[in-house]
């Protein structure tokens, strides 16, 4: 629950330490771009951001596997969401997004593979965990939620896309990214609020 929180503070931090930045026109990642003000501060943040990530995958692994480790796919689900946490803590410390507008590099390049992986890895462990709810007769209303969620991130996702370079391309980031983040809040504050009391 803290990892959607910790992002926002992260982003508007960044947002508020660089006087020429824009949180409508601007991707997040260009706060991690090389030469940006306070980027050191700004990648320990990203990477405390990103263990919770993987911390928060792992809790999510053995929640799965004592609910119901019969039905695999919540598993995988879980290992994605655990996947997707270490692939964060390449994107913004070791492949930076270049500044908009500069020479691409080679980090730069890998900064906008990594971004889409981390999409498709956040996208599938959405889908297998609502299926794992849904199998497993726990909470199926999650599983629906989960895929009318994955949904809404699509249509986000490519509206994003066709916004790339507008003037309008960091708040369609965002939005995606709001989508994703309530979707992880929701399912942690129902994980802590059952503490392995599977009924509902």
């Amino acid at each position: 629950m803290i990892v959607p929180l910790l992002f926002a503070f992260m982003t508007i931090l960044g947002g508020a330490i660089r006087p020429d930045y824009s949180h409508i026109s601007y991707t997040v990642s260009e706060l991690f771009s090389p030469g940006s003000p306070n980027k050191l501060l700004l990648d320990i943040l990203h990477t405390i951001y990103a263990l919770l990530l993987i911390l928060f995958g792992i809790g999510m692994l053995q929640f799965v596997r004592k609910i119901n480790s019969s039905e695999r796919i919540g598993m995988i689900g879980a290992f994605l969401f655990t996947a997707m946490g270490f692939v964060s803590v390449a994107t913004a410390t070791i492949f930076p997004q270049d500044a908009w507008g500069s020479t691409p590099t080679f980090a730069g390049e890998m900064h906008k593979l990594l971004s889409g992986v981390i999409g498709l890895l956040s996208d599938f462990s959405m889908l297998l965990i609502g299926i794992w709810f849904i199998r497993s007769e726990i909470f199926p209303g999650f599983g629906t939620y989960s895929f009318i969620t994955i949904g809404v991130v699509i249509i986000s996702a490519g509206f994003y896309a066709a916004n790339i370079g507008s003037s309008i391309m960091g708040l369609t980031e965002r939005i995606t990214i709001l989508v994703g983040f309530q979707w992880t809040f929701i399912f942690a504050l129902w994980m802590f609020s059952r503490k392995g009391n599977v009924s509902w």
